[in-house]
């Protein structure tokens, strides 16, 4: 499910929720000023797909503050992201 982009600082984040055996796993896309997309792996699953893509933009967030997610982490329902680190996907 895709339908948020946002414009946070020089790039943007698109936070995705995709069904996945009865969750939602959250996961996110960066898109740099020259283009260049990165994208994560998974990064937690949720019950509902509004709460995993608002983890995705959280956790991007941060990533870009090069800051730990913080308490957000917390909400993962996982026991911890997986592939967390974004991924050039040019």
């Amino acid at each position: 499910m895709r339908d948020t982009e946002v414009a946070y600082k020089n790039v943007v984040l698109i936070p995705l929720a995709a069904y996945d055996e009865g969750l939602y796993a959250a996961m996110l896309i960066v898109r740099e000023v020259n283009g260049l997309q990165r994208a994560s792996g998974v990064l937690g699953h949720f019950s509902g797909p509004i709460e995993a893509r608002q983890f995705a933009l959280t956790y991007g967030m941060a990533e870009i503050d090069d800051r730990a997610p913080g308490a957000h982490a917390a909400l993962r329902q996982s026991s911890g992201p997986e592939g967390a680190m974004l991924r050039c996907a040019a």
